[in-house]
């Protein structure tokens, strides 16, 4: 893949990108030599730079918002190589530190330092995948700004998406009064949010072509078309240099705001000379140019028109835009339309309020009304279009929605992408949809969807009119991000100025030369319930044991000091397909081994519950097929009771 300065030997030939594959490419990632690596030499194929969503480790581990412990080894990444730390900050140069949304999608965050001064570029959240049981979000981590929130000069949000503004008042517990710039539809959905958190937010509005002057920061914003109404993409300018960050944008030429992406704007700002492009990689790997959001109304209108009962679409509650077609469709066809979901509620309604959302009279109603509407009549937009099982899709899907209802001939409209990782959730709710005789239309059967994010295509043009000097590809992964360098190439950004970076590489931009020059610890922050940063790996993996192999407790009363078992074990199981009289074979063993070791001494009662576990796991796993249920073993000493 296209590098920065200082490829390796071995691949430089073939930097160009000359009868050079994807997976070619990607051996030749940023540089990472003695004194700006991790550990020297990096990952040398495609597969191997594919990291899973596992996080790397943060050996800091203080403060309201903790990172979790990742591995064993707190100074290396989650493919085991070095974290190297970087060199001291070089006065002049503008450091680039992304905490999210580098080989994930969601969680976006940047962090851009100057002399001491630190601007941030979203703050968003990821949402767990099924590895990752009973965590709500999960949070980039603020350890590497925590002790220096004093500097940060404002909070910049390109748009209103969760991924982009959902850890905003996690960071805000850290530092209330951090600006917070952005749209007026973004930051009234930050607002909104923040107030559920008990926190008034610092806001800064701004629009398209506006400048503003943050600390050391020159900001300039530029309008871009995203699927939510009034995203911006940010230029900032200090004597360093020149960055652009894009946010998540696409080129449509038919927006339904008619708000498009102000090109003349980049072209005027390209002209000014960009140090560093940092592009929205999502589509990168996609051919072609993404179709205009208004193909989308024809293919409302066909399954609302087919339709013989009610009408339930789901969708992401922020998706101003796709909620506007649905409410225009439904009008058009004499039904009434329900909004569903805490979030698509009040979504919705700030959306309507500053008049992003145009709402025909008398066409919108509350649920409480829907249950006197005849089916024909009546359309249900909700929440759950990735197949959350809380969120409202999933619950009716289920059949556990205390007010909606599937039956034969309703028709679901699945009217959203598939977010990478997420197509098994979704696809679990359409067959029990379609098992309950409801009409599944989705991606698959009609051209119900269209991306918010540049085709290859689009970042083409756009690089050509941007034309930078170097490129850093963000929010995406692994493989949308070398995809996205390879665009740079083509359209003439040298290979050895395409910066692939990940989570917590720091990319130092010194007399327009953009370079990783080590890394900081960034893993990943759960939010579970309101615990923010108490979960780490080693209680992830006890819940996905529980939830995929069972639970054992063994219960034993010994006396140390006659060294014998008293009573016991007393064996329980849960979510464990055997009886418990499977188990007797096994309780002569544990007893044998419990006195054995007390016979050599041994009248640590922790000492004699770790023999319990491994004899009972042993036993397990050779007799149940290397089963591996959690084991809970209890010992308790009457002779330590007794000299209470």
């Amino acid at each position: 893949m296209p590098s920065t300065q200082g490829t390796r030997k071995n691949t430089r030939k073939n930097a160009t990108g000359e009868k050079r594959s994807a997976r070619s490419a990607s051996s030749t990632r940023s540089t990472r030599s003695s004194s700006s690596s991790r550990g020297g030499s990096r990952r040398s194929s495609a597969a191997a730079s594919t990291r899973s969503r596992k996080p790397r480790t943060n050996s800091r581990n203080s403060g309201p918002v903790r990172a979790v412990n990742a591995q064993a080894n707190p100074n290396t990444t989650s493919d085991g190589m070095p974290l190297i730390a970087p060199p001291k900050y070089r006065k002049g140069s503008m450091r680039i530190v992304p905490l999210g949304g580098l080989g994930e999608i969601g969680r976006n965050m940047n962090v851009i330092e100057y002399n001491g001064h630190i601007l941030l570029i979203d703050c968003g959240v990821l949402f767990p995948e099924e590895e990752q049981p009973g965590v709500d979000l999960i949070l980039p981590d603020f350890n590497y700004i925590k002790d220096r929130l004093d500097k940060v000069e404002a909070l910049v949000l390109t748009h209103g998406h969760e991924d982009h503004i959902g850890g905003v008042p996690y960071l805000l517990r850290l530092r209330k009064d951090i600006p917070l710039i952005g749209s007026k539809l973004t930051l009234a959905l930050v607002e909104a949010k923040c107030k559920e958190h008990r926190i008034n937010p610092v806001l800064k509005p701004v629009q398209g072509r506006d400048k503003m002057k943050v600390g050391a920061f020159n900001l300039e914003f530029i309008s871009v078309t995203h699927s939510i109404p009034d995203a911006l993409a940010v230029s900032v300018k200090t004597p360093a240099g020149h960055i652009i960050d894009t946010g998540d944008m696409k080129l449509d030429q038919l927006p339904l705001d008619h708000k498009i992406t102000d090109l003349r704007q980049f072209a005027k700002l390209g002209e000014q000379g960009v140090d560093l492009l940092m592009s929205d990689s999502t589509n990168a790997e996609v051919p072609g140019f993404v179709k205009p959001e208004t193909t989308i109304g024809p293919a409302l209108d066909r399954a609302f028109g087919e339709a013989s009962r009610k009408i339930i679409v789901a969708s992401f509650s922020s998706h101003v835009h796709r909620v506007q077609q649905v409410v225009d469709a439904a009008h058009k066809h004499g039904r009434k339309v329900v909004f569903v979901g805490r979030s698509m509620v009040r979504n919705m309604g700030i959306a309507a309020d500053l008049g992003y959302l145009h709402l025909p009279e008398d066409t919108v109603v509350d649920l409480k009304q829907a249950a006197d509407i005849q089916d024909d009549k009546i359309v249900y937009m909700c929440t759950g279009s990735q197949g959350e099982p809380m969120a409202a899709l999933g619950r009716i899907a289920d059949g556990n929605h205390p007010d909606i209802t599937v039956g034969e001939f309703d028709t679901v409209i699945l009217a959203s992408s598939l977010i990478p990782g997420n197509e098994h959730g979704v696809y679990k709710v359409i067959n029990k949809l379609t098992r309950m005789g409801a009409r599944v239309v989705n991606k698959d059967n009609a051209a119900i969807h269209v991306s918010g994010h540049c085709d290859e295509g689009e970042l083409l043009y756009f690089y050509n009119i941007v034309q930078p000097k170097a490129a850093m590809p963000i929010h995406g992964e692994h493989r949308h991000l070398v995809a996205n360098g390879l665009i740079a190439v083509k359209t003439g950004v040298d290979p050895n100025n395409v910066v692939l970076a990940e989570d917590g590489d720091v990319v130092d931009l010194y007399k327009g030369q953009a370079a990783v020059v080590g890394s900081v610890p960034c893993g990943y922050v759960y939010v579970d319930g309101q615990s923010v940063g108490e979960i780490g790996e080693e209680e992830l993996e006890k819940r996905r044991i529980l939830s995929e192999e069972g639970f054992v407790s063994s219960f034993l009363v010994v006396d140390t000091d006659r060294r014998e078992v008293v009573s016991g074990p007393k064996i329980y199981l849960n979510a464990v397909a055997e009886d418990e009289s499977d188990f007797m074979e096994v309780r002569s063993r544990i007893v044998s081994d419990v006195e054995d070791a007390m016979a050599r001494g041994t009248k640590d009662n922790h000492q004699l519950q770790q023999i319990m576990r491994r004899t009972l796991g042993g036993w397990i796993a050779r007799k149940f097929n290397r089963r591996r249920p959690m084991i809970v073993p209890v010992v308790a000493d009457i002779a330590k009771d007794v000299q209470r």
